[in-house]
């Protein structure tokens, strides 16, 4: 059983693919559980802001969920990029009937994480005391299901920083408000030999007495989908992780023996 919960189509303003090419391409990998989390962005560092239309994505996934009745379960997830800097419009969205909603962290202050310029501002240590400080934030805020790719930075900058208190800070408050954790596999496909978050984020995952996490690509075009999976299998059943999918906000675990992967 093939299952990415972190999927984007072109309702995403960084999304290249229609919804119905995604929906294809799964069917040809054998996908049997897909979940289009587009991105809802309001910080103005983000180039994305405000591009969300929500009649469009509606319409777009009732035909997908019409068309492909049969051959794949398709879910329909929102991706909210620092939810607790908006609660308002987060409470607003948290009422239209998503099955899963992801929680982000895309900016580092007043910069998008991959701005070019983010390092005339910061040094890699303050990028990444920045990031984890607002992902904090983010997760005593809650109210979303999943905590998206942890430790984002990575993505864009060769140095990594892991201050122990932030990061269990981080990790303590998603278990106790039942906030699973995300295995997001797009850096395998941007060449580095990792995915996220981290192997030792991983361990003290475990070691806190975290269970759940949901698997996602993070797939921004049709070809990209369950990409990394094998890798993710493998560090979910390394730490002794449960993967699961989100069904109307409700986690349901995925069994072993379902997977595609033993």
């Amino acid at each position: 059983m093939l299952f990415d919960c972190h999927l984007h189509s072109t309702i995403s303003p960084d999304g290249q693919s229609p919804i119905l090419d995604v929906c294809r391409s799964a069917v040809r990998k054998g996908a049997s559980v897909i979940c289009f989390t587009e991105h809802f962005d309001l910080n103005p560092a983000d180039s994305g802001n405000r591009y969300y239309n929500h009649e469009k994505f509606i319409s777009e996934i009732n035909q997908a969920k019409s068309l492909f009745s049969g051959k794949i379960e398709i879910l329909f997830g929102i991706e909210f990029s620092e939810p607790h800097q908006y609660p308002i419009e987060f409470g607003e969205m948290r009422n239209k009937g998503f099955d899963f909603i992801l929680g982000s962290v895309h900016a580092i202050a007043d910069t998008w994480a991959g701005a070019e310029d983010l390092l005339l501002k910061y040094s890699p240590e303050e990028v990444f005391n920045l990031h984890y400080e607002e992902t904090l934030r983010m997760v005593e805020f809650g109210g979303f299901d999943a905590l998206a790719h942890m430790d984002f930075p990575r993505r864009f900058l060769e140095a990594q920083q892991e201050p122990d208190d932030l990061i269990r800070g981080i990790l303590s408050t998603i278990i106790r408000s039942n906030i699973a954790l995300e295995l997001n596999s797009s850096p395998l496909r941007k060449g580095k030999e990792f995915s996220l978050p981290s192997p030792a984020i991983l361990q003290k995952y475990e070691d806190l007495g975290g269970k759940h996490v949901t698997m996602g690509s993070d797939a921004h075009h049709a070809d990209e989908i369950c990409s990394g999976f094998e890798h993710l299998a493998a560090q979910a059943a390394a730490h002794h992780l449960v993967p699961v999918i989100y069904r109307g906000r409700k986690p349901y675990p995925i069994k072993k023996s379902e997977t595609y992967f033993s």
